[in-house]
């Protein structure tokens, strides 16, 4: 594969992930697929990856991933992004608040064989959950 056409890869996965299609994403991990999330003790599987995708389906079921870099060498793509969702329904326990947040994510994706075989992550979720008002603002300074 080309590092153009594993770039693609990515930008689907994030697509079919924007539009709710559980299935079509499912089908774009390697049966395999490691996903490295930051505090986590282990790796994700694609069953916890799968239960993941729909936790975020419901909490945040509007939203889209703006790219704004992605950098592919051999097998795998860096990808910095910004998404955009709409905090409308019950999210990793937090009820739904109505808020627009925006979080700045960082990835870099391992392709095989045309799928995703696994992922590193890095999310502004501090940010995210100051947006949807869950972590009080730092006290300024006058």
């Amino acid at each position: 594969m080309t590092t153009e056409q594993n770039k693609t890869i990515v930008r689907r996965n994030y697509e079919t992930a924007d539009k709710n299609d559980l299935t079509t994403y499912s089908e774009q991990l390697a049966p395999d697929v490691a996903v490295h999330l930051p505090g986590m003790p282990a790796p994700l599987n694609r069953e916890a990856v799968i239960h993941m995708m729909n936790v975020m389906f419901s909490g945040l079921p509007q939203r889209q991933h703006v790219f704004e870099d992605q950098i592919a060498e051999d097998d795998k793509v860096v990808t910095r992004l910004t998404l955009h969702a709409v905090h409308t329904g019950e999210f990793q326990g937090m009820p739904a608040t109505g808020k627009q947040i925006a979080v700045q994510q960082m990835a870099i994706h391992r392709i095989r064989d045309s799928k995703i075989a696994e992922v590193w992550v890095s999310s502004d979720d501090i940010g995210m959950i100051k947006q949807l008002g869950l972590l009080p603002s730092p006290p300024t300074n006058r």
